[in-house]
């Protein structure tokens, strides 16, 4: 989803084609919503992402941050009194959950997905879990 069906470029040179607009998308069916990091020059502010990210919140939905994503959810004023981390030096945690949000400093993409995963609950059971883990974090094949 973007803002515009317009290719988007990432800061590592990917094209990305949104398959839909913010305005096609029928929010009541979202599930989940995960805001890459980058840069967010052009989005941030924009009223119609603050008021879907609140509607998302107020409805129990899960929203994910990464990096600098993390400025639009404190923009959309769903971070208060709430814990969570972004890039700042004075947030040490890789990444946090409170309640149905996780964010995740630039880094702790394995962390945070591994996370999103227990929260969506995807794993079959702890086994699936660790192997996901070990696969994932620590490179382990087996």
């Amino acid at each position: 989803m973007g803002l515009s069906s317009e290719m988007v470029n990432s800061h590592e040179g990917f094209a990305v084609k949104p398959q839909k607009e913010i305005k096609e998308v029928d929010w009541d069916e979202v599930e989940v919503l995960i805001i890459p990091g980058g840069d967010i020059g052009e989005i941030e502010g924009n009223k119609q992402l603050t008021s879907i990210i609140k509607k998302l919140d107020n409805n129990g939905k899960y929203i994910g941050a990464i990096c600098s994503a993390v400025e639009l959810i404190k923009q959309a004023g769903i971070l208060e009194g709430r814990e969570y981390t972004d890039n700042h030096r004075n947030h040490v945690d890789t990444y946090k959950v409170s309640r149905n949000i996780i964010t995740a400093k630039a880094n702790g993409y394995v962390d945070f997905a591994i996370e999103l995963g227990k929260m969506l609950n995807i794993y079959s059971d702890k086994e699936d879990y660790n192997e996901t883990v070990r696969f994932f974090k620590y490179f382990e094949n087996n």
